[in-house]
Order: C-alpha cells, then sequence, then structure tokens
C-alpha cells in the first residue's frame, strides 16, 4: 500500500517541457515530461524548479495538452507531490 502524500500548490508558468522515457524497472519505457516552471508562490523571489509528469498519475485532458503543446505563454496552478528527486504533477488549473 503507497503512502498518502500531501499535496502542495505551486503558481507558476511552464517555461519549456521536454519529454524522456523511463528506465525504471517498474516503469519501463513509459513517456513522460519534465516541465521547468517558474515558480512565483513558493519563495520570495521567482525561481524555476522541475515538475514531473507521469501519464498513470494525470488525466488524459492533461497529458494531451502537454503533447500538443497548448500550455505555452498560460498560467497554472500545480498539484504536485513532493518527492525526493522533485515534484510529481497530480493536477493542475489554468488561472484566468
Amino acid at each position: 500500500m503507497s503512502k498518502k502524500r500531501k499535496l502542495h500548490e505551486l503558481k507558476g508558468t511552464i517555461e519549456y517541457a521536454f519529454t524522456g522515457i523511463s528506465k525504471d524497472k517498474k516503469w519501463k519505457n513509459q513517456p513522460f515530461y519534465i516541465l521547468e516552471i517558474k515558480l512565483e508562490n513558493l519563495f520570495s523571489e521567482p525561481k524555476k524548479t522541475l515538475i514531473y509528469v507521469f501519464p498513470n498519475l494525470v488525466s488524459q485532458d492533461l497529458w494531451n495538452t502537454l503533447k500538443s503543446e497548448d500550455y505555452k505563454g498560460k498560467k497554472y496552478l500545480f498539484f504536485c507531490e513532493k518527492r525526493v528527486r522533485g515534484w510529481r504533477l497530480k493536477n493542475w488549473e489554468e488561472l484566468c
């Protein structure tokens, strides 16, 4: 049974996204995205950070948005879990 982790709300814009293929035994050959985010609310000054996005953890609509690159120039509220190697995206909400 996996641990229930706290979801953190991070606000910012996506600077760029790139894909990779997992080499981990558990997720062998699964595609994933790494988003470089310019955060606005985590620190006093804007800071860039990485968020990992896996297809089995997010909705199909969110995954399709990443594939079609419709995220450019928009501000989002990211709902993420804090992990040892960074943030893991669970959901996002577009801000006006």
